[in-house]
Formats: structure tokens, sequence, C-alpha cells
């Protein structure tokens, strides 16, 4: 069921500290965000073009943005679009989610 939910690379995978990501939307966007790449990332062209996540799609979410944690840093789902867009302008198949790496506590 993981690979239905598709995620993808926000600007700065790997980076913490300080870095701060821009801010997905009170609501979904009419345009949906697409991945493109820039320099040799994958990013979300326009996260704020993403909604917020509700309760219903927290956990869809939260497992979708773990595929991408690593041993230093672990991502939080911030946004979700039902129709976002893959690299080639294609629907993900059950929407997608802005993943950044979570806030520390």
């Amino acid at each position: 069921m993981l690979a239905r939910h598709v995620v993808l690379f926000c600007a700065a995978l790997v980076l913490t500290g300080c870095a701060v990501y821009p801010s997905a939307g009170s609501v979904e966007a009419d345009t949906p965000p697409q991945i493109v790449v820039r320099g040799d990332v994958r990013v979300w062209d326009n996260p704020g073009n993403f909604g917020p996540v509700t309760a219903e799609r927290a956990d869809a979410g939260a497992k979708v943005c773990a595929s991408l944690d690593n041993d230093k840093v672990r991502h939080e789902a911030r946004g979700y679009h039902s129709r976002a867009l893959d690299l080639e302008g294609k629907p993900f198949v059950g929407g997608g989610y802005y993943c950044v790496p979570a806030r520390r506590s």
C-alpha cells in the first residue's frame, strides 16, 4: 500500500539545522504542485499549493515521509495535495505529501 502513496523530495532532504522550508497553504490550491529538477535535486515547484494534512491522512503521510528517513534526519508530512504531479506531469495515485525534515524538539 505504501507503494501507492508517493512522496518526493523537498529541496534539501539531507540538510538540517537552521534550514527554513516553505509552508504548505491553508487549503489545497486549484493548481497542483509538481516535482521539478533544480540543479541535481528533485523538489516541489510550489509547496504553498499543498493543503494541510488532515487527521484522516496523518498516518499515511507519516508512513510515506518516514520512507525518506535516515540515521540523521526524520521527516514529517507538512502538506498534502490530492492531485500532486510527478516529474512527467502525471498525477500521483493517492496524491502527494510535502515532506520536510522534522522540527527538533
